[in-house]
């Protein structure tokens, strides 16, 4: 479909888009007649896409990098009605166990690499009155034994859209962060994990890595999260936070409101072996 027939048209960027949720975002979208532009920092590996443009070659962690790509999409585009940031890395592994070095490589790439594309893009999406979206996590609002540091990472998202969200209202900017469940992605072969694991000390890591991973290559096609992105963009009062996940998963955020901390916690450590 082309803008012709789609008078409402945005042009959006989305990082991370070469494999799993930003793919499903970014081929959701094309398909539905908007002018996407994935980015990856592989993208030489990456198949084109029907309906795409383009796909960027963008490292979030280098400004020069991003600062590159943006300036090709304007300069092919003219005007950035959306941001997807998408972007992210995971990790498995005690906090006891993670060293400072490996909990700043996720924060580089989850919190600052965020920070760095969103920074690069406000002043464009402040003259489109365009849309800022950010996927987080439901691991962002509930903290995961052996997935801190991921946690952590997703949860400072969630703190830096709610302050980006008062300080972009007056320009017409909406913010908007997603926090989607398990998704079946590539992210089992890209997750990192502590390099060296205490078993004496957390005897159960091994069988909560395993646990994690077969949850993920059981879960739903990404598809969803393209959907949740494609309502959003047509939306002129966006809600703050939006999640796409299983029942189960939406629930645990509901129940986290509602039930006593300790009781909480206990809910959630019953699904690992920790005693």
């Amino acid at each position: 479909m082309s803008d012709a027939f789609l008078p409402k048209a945005k042009v959006v960027l989305i990082t991370g888009a070469t494999t799993g949720i930003g793919a499903a975002i970014a081929g959701v979208l094309a398909q539905s007649g908007h002018r996407v532009w994935g980015t990856g920092r592989r993208v030489e590996t990456s198949a084109p896409r029907p309906g795409i443009p383009g796909t960027l070659s963008l490292d979030v962690t280098r400004p020069e990098s991003v600062h590159q790509a943006i300036q090709t999409l304007l300069e092919n585009e003219g005007r950035l009605d959306a941001v997807v940031n998408n972007a992210g890395i995971g990790m498995m592994g005690a906090m006891g166990d993670t060293t400072e070095e490996e909990l700043l490589t996720v924060f580089q790439t989850n919190v600052v690499g965020l920070h760095t594309v969103s920074r690069a893009a406000i002043p464009h999406l402040i003259q489109t009155k365009g849309h800022l979206m950010h996927v987080g996590s439901v691991a962002g609002v509930v903290g995961l034994p052996f997935r801190g540091v991921y946690c952590s990472s997703k949860a400072a998202v969630e703190l830096i859209a709610e302050a980006q969200s008062m300080e972009l209202a007056r320009h017409g900017v909406r913010v908007t962060v997603l926090r989607p469940g398990d998704f079946r992605t590539a992210i089992n072969n890209n997750r990192l994990r502590v390099a060296n694991p205490d078993h004496g000390v957390n005897p159960g890591f091994e069988a909560v890595c395993e646990a994690v991973n077969a949850e993920v290559a059981h879960a739903k096609d990404p598809e969803d999260m393209g959907k949740a992105v494609l309502r959003l963009l047509d939306q002129r009062k966006p809600p703050l936070y939006v999640t796409v996940a299983p029942p189960l998963q939406r629930l645990a955020i509901v129940l986290k409101r509602l039930l006593p901390d300790r009781i909480f916690e206990r809910l959630i450590a019953r699904r690992y072996p920790l005693d």
